[in-house]
């Protein structure tokens, strides 16, 4: 029932089910996950912006942040105003607007590539469950709203290219987009996700209407150039000095920071999650070009995705989140060899080397559904962290879609085998995501320096840091405002005449000269272990670990 009511060509249908999976991929107890550094870093800039009412020149920590453009910040921030800047759910609930965005974009695209529903509907459903979009889409983080903006920005190029019209309107909007994503995260979509794009499509389709389209492609150009650079300028005159700075330590950074080797992003299908081996195996491109029926389209869809992980791979600097674009042609991919595997076995022309693809990914996914139950169990009911009930009803729920991938391959049912990887991802993040962060964390000595903001004997005080390892972004967002550095050794003045906040890893006692201890008193409240990693352990830093005190100078 389920695979003929979303497998009909009803878009309202479609639209309805991939809002269902989107809500549960990226809204659905999204304040699991703990606040990492990138998005401690962006949540300190949005409460700044809030407190100060500049919304114009960021800041971090009461220091000039002018690397990264300010759209996103500018979101995050409306929604902290409305919603309190402590209330991480809200603070995330932008990226899962702009992921389901994506979403729902990929869908419109493949639409308009194909002018196919069912494989538009196949494609987003990749997308809206592969691993890095749905972490990246939980998590307060900005690359995901370039990227978002930039596939809008396609589909609009796409829609206007592929008429005799000039279409001057979907020009605008494209051209709007591409404003909109430069102000997100600068060039790096650009470069990752459209400068691919182009390529694929004049080597696939006919490249000549892009010239041939020249006018309505300037105006979307000067929006765009509107749009994206009246920050960059504005900032310019007011901080020319100090965005030079930053201009040549962001480029020096590409250069000379988490330097990998050119291969290293080449194992990029397993960003996907759960649709690695169905991106491996489409990446077999023998076995495609000689059976695929849709041999443009998949073309197109693996020089867009090889091509954007070439481009990746020439820049020195590597991580693993700059893969995020990479996931949007991969899907188209991985729709091909899926759309490719319905057709032969609907057809009843399936070979031997379909035989074994389709068996290969359904067996894995299906041992996946089958041993989940025991892996739940391990990790998260002898431990506590999961109810019987939820369990109970977590295991019959895998095993149902085991029962289903079974029957998906008797009846070599490639939508059955699709459903059954969708149901899996959702049944994920329905039970497992709520309790990922107590897995996370490992330390029984964890305690959250967020208890700070709830002693009102601090609230009015300063707050300072003192020592070398200075005071991470991610205890500056938990302990909710600004932390100035104080080097008591190098500045043996006190910082104020009144009492005033000290946050340090060593015992504060031992932190001050004689002459100092002399002049002043110390009261110790807590001691905070904000380390996820138990003692011992590599990742367990001595960062983490502050006393919190405070001093009255000459008062007592």
């Amino acid at each position: 029932m389920i695979q003929r009511l979303l497998f009909e060509n009803k878009t309202s249908v479609h639209i309805l089910f991939l809002l269902i999976v989107c809500y549960f991929a990226f809204f659905y107890a999204n304040s699991s996950f703990f606040v990492n550094i990138m998005e401690a870093r962006n949540f300190v800039t949005a409460r700044e912006m809030i407190e100060k009412g500049n919304w114009l020149i960021p800041t971090m920590n009461g220091e000039l942040r002018l690397a990264k453009p300010p759209l996103p910040t500018w979101i995050t921030a409306l929604f902290g105003s409305w919603f309190g800047i402590e209330n991480v759910s809200m603070l995330r609930f932008p990226a899962a607007i702009i992921s389901s965005l994506m979403v729902l974009l990929m869908y419109f695209f493949t639409i308009s590539l194909n002018k196919n529903k069912i494989a538009a509907l196949c494609n987003s459903l990749v997308l809206a469950t592969s691993f890095y979009i749905v972490y990246m889409g939980r998590t307060g983080t900005w690359d995901i709203y370039c990227h978002s903006f930039m596939l809008g920005a396609i589909l609009f190029f796409h829609k206007a290219w592929k008429t005799e019209n000039k279409n001057r309107g979907l020009f605008i909007v494209a051209g709007i987009l591409l404003g909109l994503s430069f102000l997100s995260k600068g060039p790096v979509a650009f470069f990752a996700l459209l400068i691919p794009f182009l390529v694929a499509y004049a080597w696939v389709y006919d490249g000549k209407v892009i010239l041939q389209k020249w006018q309505p492609l300037l105006l979307a150009i000067g929006i765009f150039i509107v749009i994206s650079f009246w920050w960059p300028v504005f900032i310019s005159f007011t901080h020319a000095e100090e965005a030079a700075a930053i201009a040549k330590l962001e480029s020096g950074s590409w250069m000379n920071r988490h330097v990998r080797p050119f291969y290293y992003y080449w194992n990029f299908p397993i960003q996907s999650g759960i649709w690695t081996l169905v991106i491996f195996s489409a990446l077999l491109f023998p076995y495609a070009f000689k059976r695929f029926e849709a041999k443009k389209e998949y073309k197109f869809a693996l020089i867009w995705t090889l091509t954007s992980v070439v481009l990746l791979s020439l820049i020195p600097e590597k991580k693993d989140r700059y893969l995020l674009p990479v996931l949007i042609p991969s899907a188209l991919l991985a729709g091909q060899l899926l759309q490719h595997l319905f057709q032969v076995f609907k057809n009843k022309t399936a070979n031997k080397q379909d035989h074994i693809i389709f068996g290969a990914n359904l067996w894995l996914i299906a041992i996946i559904a089958l041993v989940m139950p025991v892996v739940v169990f391990i990790f998260f009911y002898r431990d506590n962290q999961i109810s019987l009930t939820a369990f109970i009803l977590f295991s019959l729920l895998s095993e149902i879609v085991f029962l289903l991938l079974l029957k998906a391959w008797k009846n070599r049912n490639v939508l059955n085998m699709l459903i059954g990887m969708v149901s899996l991802m959702l049944l994920t993040e329905l039970f497992v995501i709520p309790n990922i962060d107590d897995l996370l964390n490992k330390n029984p000595d964890f305690r959250n320096i967020s208890e700070v903001r709830h002693k009102p004997k601090l609230n009015s005080l300063n707050y300072y840091s003192i020592g070398e390892y200075g005071f991470r972004i991610e205890l500056v967002y938990e302990v909710g405002k600004k932390v100035k550095i104080w080097n008591p050794k190098t500045s043996p003045e006190f910082p104020e005449k009144g009492s005033f906040v000290v946050f340090s890893t060593e015992n504060p006692n031992e932190l001050f000269s004689e002459f100092q201890l002399q002049n002043m008193e110390i009261e110790i409240i807590e001691h905070y272990n904000y380390n996820r990693h138990r003692k011992g352990k590599r990742r367990n830093k001595e960062h983490f670990q502050k006393y919190v005190s405070i001093i009255y100078p000459n008062q007592r």
